[in-house]
């Protein structure tokens, strides 16, 4: 379960940090609200994946 945990930190870290710059880049302006509603739907979609792909080869 640890390298599970620090694939989904550094994924998280990564799209994120991503998300953030591209923002910023394109608009100027950072919505706190917008980033976890990214946040929320990014995990969710990477868990789903996962399980999805856990279902598939089990």
């Amino acid at each position: 379960m640890d390298r599970r945990r620090n694939l989904y930190v550094a994924a998280f870290v990564g799209a994120s940090l991503s998300y953030i710059f591209n923002v910023l880049a394109f608009t100027g302006t950072f919505d706190l609200f917008r980033w976890f509603v990214f946040a929320v739907v990014f995990l969710g979609f990477t868990y789903g994946f996962e399980a999805f792909i856990g279902w598939q080869t089990g």
